[in-house]
């Protein structure tokens, strides 16, 4: 079994994203809530269909205009967040992302930067960046 550790950096292949998002899945606690961070493209939506594909949920969706979606899994709902499209952070406050952390087994909430303090302090924060293997990903752990 792969660990995931706070202040861990890997360089991982996009189709090789399951080990550790199965690590996070399984270190956190329901209710837990996710931040994922990095440029456009850097594989962040890719390691939610991994989370999901973990939970035993189906196949998450790019939430291109949906900003939340919500994904039933055995152990409790996976909360799919994506701040990209917000243009300030008070229409994070419509979203009630701290109501819906309560009632999920895990949130993930991308762009959480764009809710400003409406997005949910994180128990676990990754950042996604780009590297020199164009389909691989460097993700460090920093929460």
């Amino acid at each position: 079994m792969v660990d995931f550790r706070t202040g861990e950096q890997r360089v991982v292949p996009l189709d090789e994203l399951t080990p550790l998002a199965e690590s996070l899945y399984r270190d956190l606690a329901p209710g837990s809530v996710v931040w994922l961070t990095g440029d456009l493209g850097a594989g962040k939506t890719s390691f939610v269909q991994a989370i999901t594909r973990v939970a035993g949920a189906e196949h998450a969706r790019s939430p291109t205009f949906a900003l939340i979606h919500e994904y039933p899994a055995p152990d409790g709902v996976v909360i799919h967040v994506d701040c990209y499209r917000l243009r300030s952070a008070a229409e994070a406050l419509d979203l009630d992302l701290a109501e819906l952390s309560e009632h999920s087994r895990m949130m993930l909430i991308e762009w959480p930067e764009r809710a400003g303090h409406y997005a949910p302090a994180p128990d676990a924060h990754v950042v996604f960046s780009h590297c020199d293997t164009p389909d691989s990903r460097r993700l460090e752990r920093v929460i």
